[in-house]
């Protein structure tokens, strides 16, 4: 079954910020400012957030993928962004940030200048409401990732890319510090090193390069892009969802746990799903393979 494209809460100026569509068990979100390479910029992150979290809230959506309208996934700060930098020689991010280039009045609460300039997260809240839901995602990787785009493809569960992704952290040639919780994932992805290495290099990372760093999961065709996405999806819509949400969790605490309090999750998490009515008919079906 497949819903027809839909965009979600706001729109820009050029119309919708984020599509919608389901696909069987998948909702498919499509960011769609291709004419700006699909940039983080307005509420493009809030409303893309709100989908997931929608998407969460529906039992019938077992997996999320994301891809990018057009020939680009996500190349982070928008163009208008770097026009100021490079006018200017520097800008107040409190003051810019919040008035479109990472969220922007559209996106974040409203907030007076002195709430602006306490503010620790910025656009990292939107980042710890991605992290936080359970449903599985994969991203479907079309072309460039850059900067904020490339830390917003890695927060997905999968990454599948095609062969014309490339994957560029941006932040340090530009003078700037990574944001959006690069500096957290990457290195649990590719160890401190190299994601060092990674972070101060000028070469983009190709796709043959990011399936061997770990990157990505899988590297196609750009036509079998969807395909792949929506096979790994059906993969995961198989499987008992509270099984998969809980793993998720599992994993996303283990990067700061101890052996002790993940052993103590693991037995909660079991004896919850052993308790579970659909368990006999699974494992019937599971024992029939041997």
């Amino acid at each position: 079954m497949t819903d027809t494209l839909k965009n979600v809460d706001a729109e820009s100026t050029d119309g919708p910020n984020v599509l919608t569509e389901r696909v069987r068990n998948t909702l498919m979100v499509t960011l769609h400012r291709p004419d700006r390479g699909n940039s983080v910029h307005g509420a493009l992150f809030r409303d893309v957030v709100n989908a997931f979290e929608a998407a969460h809230a529906d039992e019938n959506v077992r997996a999320i993928a994301t891809i990018g309208a057009g020939s680009t996934f996500c190349v982070g700060a928008d163009r208008d962004v770097f026009a100021s930098l490079a006018q200017a020689g520097g800008i107040d991010l409190n003051e810019v940030g919040f008035q479109g280039a990472l969220g922007g009045d559209w996106g974040m609460p409203p907030q007076s200048r002195e709430q602006r300039r306490a503010d620790t997260l910025g656009v990292g809240r939107w980042v710890q409401r991605m992290m936080d839901i359970g449903t599985p995602s994969i991203a479907g990787i079309n072309g460039g990732a850059a900067g904020g785009g490339l830390a917003f493809a890695l927060m997905h569960d999968f990454r599948i890319a095609s062969t014309r992704a490339r994957l560029v952290p941006a932040f340090i040639p530009l003078g700037v510090s990574p944001e959006m919780g690069l500096s957290y994932i990457l290195p649990r992805l590719v160890g401190y090193s190299k994601a060092f290495e990674l972070l101060t290099r000028l070469a983009p990372i190709e796709a043959d390069e990011a399936l061997e760093l770990g990157l990505v999961n899988q590297v196609v065709e750009p036509s079998e892009l969807r395909d792949a996405v929506l096979a790994r999806a059906d993969e995961i819509a198989k499987l008992p969802p509270v099984a998969v949400s809980m793993v998720k969790r599992l994993l996303r605490q283990s990067l700061e746990s101890t052996l002790d309090v993940q052993l103590e999750r693991e037995w909660h998490n079991q004896t919850r799903l052993f308790g579970f009515s659909d368990m006999g008919p699974r494992v019937r079906a599971y024992l029939q393979q041997f």
